[in-house]
């Protein structure tokens, strides 16, 4: 069967795009680079807020389409809105109350800010020291990893009344739970599904976002593609992670780098090297030789 060419690639950041450092390496902007000159636009699907998206592609000189807020959101190079899906006010009060009756860590992901609690580090140390009595420790170099990936994150507003801050009624797009405890992830996902719409998709090693159901990155990549009038067959999606794994199913061509989960894999029709060894450079080319 002779396909169509690829006219649009879609790539996650975390684990996929980025390096440790958060940035991205001079070998997959190059590839970036190269897909842009032969015509292929580039994007970006990411549960990170758009500010934060829009800042590390401003430190590289990229302008992309965004899907930001893990799909609720899709921002035009020009930072306009083009389309949203918020947490309603009386469930996002409704979820911190039990996040923080239940000690959980969390962060309001809105457009500008990601808004979390001054102590957010310290519920963090509690839950691994409770990890640790019950020998399930967390590595001190995992948990500096997870606190460095909130703190260096650009738009970070820390608040003493998370509650207080929602009577601004800035619209929340989506809540970021940050726990190493599986038993706090199955949590959340139970309980996000009492709201009607709502769902918990895991979206790494210690990360959930609570979101609507019909706000994903598969979604939002519909929503591009009719807004740049490309077909879906003719976009290619690459992720690492469950809540990328829709937009790999639904995009024409399918990528997972090599640290993906399994199941991601198994869905891709390409695996490349992991993504910190430029692993969307290794797509990017194979897209460029085989589908221009």
């Amino acid at each position: 069967m002779v396909r169509k060419p690829i006219r649009l690639f879609a790539s996650d950041m975390d684990g996929t795009l980025l390096q440790e450092d958060f940035t991205i390496s001079p070998g997959n902007l190059e590839a970036i680079r190269k897909l842009e000159a032969a015509g292929i636009r580039f994007a970006l699907a990411t549960g990170r807020i758009y500010y934060d998206a829009f800042t590390i592609c401003s430190r590289h000189s990229l302008n992309p389409y965004i899907i930001s807020n893990n799909g609720t959101c899709l921002f035009d190079p020009r930072g306009k809105l083009i389309e949203g899906r918020e947490i309603g006010r009386a469930a996002a009060e409704s979820l911190v109350r039990f996040l923080e009756e239940e000690e959980i860590c969390f962060g309001l992901c809105e457009s500008s800010h990601y808004v979390a609690r001054e102590d957010w580090q310290e519920v963090l140390d509690r839950e691994a020291q409770d990890l640790e009595r019950e020998g399930r420790a967390v590595s001190r170099e995992r948990m500096a990893f997870i606190k460095r990936e909130t703190r260096e994150q650009n738009g970070v507003l820390l608040v003493k009344d998370v509650r207080k801050h929602l009577e601004e009624e800035i619209p929340v797009y989506s809540i970021s739970v940050i726990s190493c405890d599986e038993r706090k992830i199955r949590q959340v996902q139970k309980q996000a599904a009492c709201y009607n719409g709502l769902t918990a998709c895991v979206s790494g090693t210690h990360n959930a976002e609570i979101m609507r159901q019909d706000g994903t990155k598969g979604h939002m990549l519909e929503v591009l593609c009719s807004h740049l009038k490309i077909p879906l067959e003719q976009a290619a999606a690459a992720g690492d992670s469950l809540n990328d794994l829709e937009m790999i199913v639904k995009a024409g061509f399918g990528i997972a780098v090599g640290n993906g989960r399994e199941e991601v894999k198994e869905a891709a029709e390409l695996v490349t090297r992991p993504g910190r060894e430029d692993g969307i450079a290794e797509a990017a080319g194979y897209i460029l030789k085989h589908f221009l």
